[in-house]
């Protein structure tokens, strides 16, 4: 595909690049990942749509929403889930630009508390109320506002409705290129359902590291 005089990259150029840039580092990414899994989703484990849902922010697979709060697992990630989403795409963006990640970035998101909190809140209210319409409504929603704990990594000054508008505007044209990038991983998605989710520790460093090099694509055009 060409984008005036530009050609972007394919599915499979782009997983390429996810693979070089996790070379030496998938053990640290795998830690990361797990980790934010752990504080964010572990403690949902009875709710299978709410465990579906944080996928949109660390592995971007499904596209049901059901928020709950009748548990304390939910409050849990009610509180984490946008600081620790921050977190994640910090960690991918110091990956792929190769400016030596630590485990500690995960945490980074705490440090702007209040506006990753404000964006998960919103971001998922907005998909909720898209999926209400139907189901395709939300998955374009989810798109929409995908690259927005990236805009935010890079424009911590970004207020998380600013962070939400410049995602919508960088996707305009590209939430099926987007869509296409998540639909390559379906076979290592199944391979991961065989290995009774042990798989999964791998697939989401992998799914992540590419959707990075993703962002970083849209950002040069």
């Amino acid at each position: 595909m060409h984008i005036g005089t530009k050609r972007l990259q394919e599915p499979s150029e782009l997983r390429e690049l996810a693979r070089d840039s996790l070379a030496g580092k998938w053990s640290l990414a795998v830690a990361v990942c797990f980790v934010a899994w752990i504080l964010a989703d572990a403690f949902t484990s009875g709710n299978t749509t709410r465990e579906s849902t944080e996928l949109f922010k660390f592995g971007n697979g499904s596209f049901f929403i059901n928020y709950s709060f009748t548990s304390i697992g939910n409050i849990i990630n009610l509180i984490l889930g946008g600081p620790i989403a921050f977190g994640v795409a910090s960690f991918f963006l110091k990956l792929i630009r190769e400016t030596e990640p630590e485990f500690m970035d995960l945490f980074s998101g705490l440090s702007y508390f209040l506006k990753t909190f404000v964006l998960d809140i919103v971001t998922t209210i907005f998909i909720i109320l898209w999926t209400l319409l139907f189901i395709i409504p939300g998955i374009i929603a989810a798109l929409r506002y995908s690259m927005a704990y990236y805009i935010l990594n890079d424009n911590p000054e970004l207020s998380a409705l600013e962070a939400i508008t410049q995602s919508t505007k960088i996707m305009i044209g590209h939430k099926m290129r987007l869509l296409t990038l998540w639909l390559s991983f379906a076979g290592w998605f199944i391979l991961c359902l065989l290995t009774v989710g042990i798989g999964f520790l791998w697939f989401i460093p992998y799914l992540k590291a590419t959707e990075a090099h993703f962002y970083e694509e849209l950002k040069s055009l």
